[in-house]
């Protein structure tokens, strides 16, 4: 059965966001321990944060359109790469790549996809001041969202295998 095939009732839907850092490297090794034995979708977000894009386009990278595409083709195969390190099979999970807000895109592709959870960890790969004022992507998907998040911290008590 393949990812697009017919909903089974008893099957839930998992939304892992992705940002190719070690900590979502550990919730990716965590949803698919935790769901091993469980029917379920899993839908694989990375989002292409629209601030890096315009920052390319300040700095006369190529123009918009180069720039988009180049991001997105380069985040596809990174995608496909890191789960296939993981050995999450394709026909078990569905790759998505946008571009937009991190948070914001996470909650819409939440509520578009009607999933039951988020799975994210709680730091990724930015390191900025502003996560010091502003807060985390995983700490505004708390804020913002209706739906169940599972918040996986980089370096845990466990350890998936």
């Amino acid at each position: 059965m393949t990812f697009d095939d017919k909903k089974k009732s008893e099957e839930q839907t998992f939304l892992v966001a992705i940002d190719f850092s070690d900590c979502s490297r550990e919730v990716l090794r965590w949803t698919k321990s935790f769901l091993a034995k469980k029917p379920s979708r899993i839908i694989a977000l990375h989002v292409i944060d629209s601030n890096f894009v315009t920052e390319c386009i300040r700095q006369k990278l190529g123009d918009e359109g180069q720039i988009k595409k180049k991001l997105f083709l380069e985040a596809k195969a990174k995608l496909r790469d890191f789960l296939k390190q993981e050995n999450m099979r394709e026909e078990h999970v569905k790759m998505v790549v946008c571009e937009g807000t991190p948070f914001l895109e996470i909650n819409k592709k939440a509520v578009e996809n009607d999933v039951d959870m988020i799975i994210i960890g709680s730091c990724g790969k930015t390191g900025d001041m502003s996560q010091i004022f502003f807060g985390s992507t995983a700490e505004k998907v708390l804020r913002f969202i209706t739906r169940p998040v599972f918040c996986i911290p980089p370096e845990s008590d466990y350890r998936v295998a």
